[in-house]
């Protein structure tokens, strides 16, 4: 008779707790990777213009339908007009059409469905106040269903774009005054998957690294490295770790075996 002894889901958090619930009737194993709204922190330190290209494909990539987006963007208050500016100008440059054509960077969104339900969050942006400073709009198309990456900054943490899980290519800027205020930021969301730190000074990179509750976290790239490394999330974000060994040790179990060599001493007296 077939057995199933785990079950591992990648998905949304909803579906993740669903999941939770049903293998909670036979105690079965699980491990979840599940949703994300993961922080691109940029210190006054930082390289601009390296944070902006990484920014831009950050939340272009998979048009933005990826885990481990970095949807909102939490810069300091000095450098964040300029470094909005760096990325607008780049977003502007990003080629989006037809997947199959060599020179397209961002393809269509998955669905109708989802694609409605990213222009939610964009009129909910606009409702709650948050300034669109580029995108916002479907681009009309006789096949595939493109949307053009949208920009928002005044966003406060409050504000559900900068809450909840957009899965499209929908960035919100927040801007930080001090240190503790950007990991407060960073780590203010029920999510903990991945976060990418933007700094030239190690010891900033390092402390921010140590605080910030996230599975996967990046300093001075993003959305970098190869199968060899742990991803998973804190968190709303998941239990257990997929790639790398301990990814691999999430689908086996231990067992302790004790063997006793030579004549066990006995405990009554003959």
């Amino acid at each position: 008779m077939l057995t199933v002894d785990m079950v591992s889901f990648t998905g949304s958090t909803e579906v993740g707790r669903l999941t939770m619930a049903a293998a909670a009737g036979n105690m079965k194993k699980i491990g979840l990777e599940l949703g994300g709204k993961n922080p691109q922190i940029v210190f006054a330190d930082a390289d601009l213009d390296a944070a902006a290209d990484a920014i831009v494909f950050g939340i272009c990539f998979n048009a933005g339908q990826c885990c481990v987006s970095g949807s909102r963007l939490v810069a300091h208050r000095s450098v964040e007009q300029q470094l909005t500016e760096k990325i607008v100008a780049l977003i502007e440059k990003v080629r989006i059409g037809d997947p199959l054509e060599e020179s397209t960077q961002v393809g269509s969104i998955t669905e109708q469905r989802h694609l409605e339900r990213i222009l939610g969050y964009i009129e909910q942006g606009r409702k709650e106040g948050a300034e669109l400073v580029y995108g916002g709009s479907r681009i009309e198309s006789a096949q595939g269903l493109y949307l053009q990456p949208t920009v928002f900054s005044q966003v406060t943490a409050q504000m559900v774009i900068a809450r909840e899980e957009i899965f499209g290519p929908v960035l919100t800027i927040t801007a930080f005054d001090d240190f503790d205020q950007a990991m407060r930021l960073a780590n203010d969301t029920p999510f903990g998957l991945a976060a990418s730190i933007w700094s030239r000074d190690l010891q900033t990179s390092l402390q921010a690294m140590r605080q910030i509750k996230a599975g996967r976290v990046w300093v001075n790239t993003t959305i970098a490295g190869g199968p060899e490394l742990p991803s998973g999330g804190f968190k709303q974000s998941g239990i257990g770790r997929e790639t790398g060994r301990y990814g691999v040790e999430e689908y086996t179990e231990l067992k302790s075996v004790h063997v006793q060599l030579g004549e066990r001493p006995r405990w009554v007296e003959a």
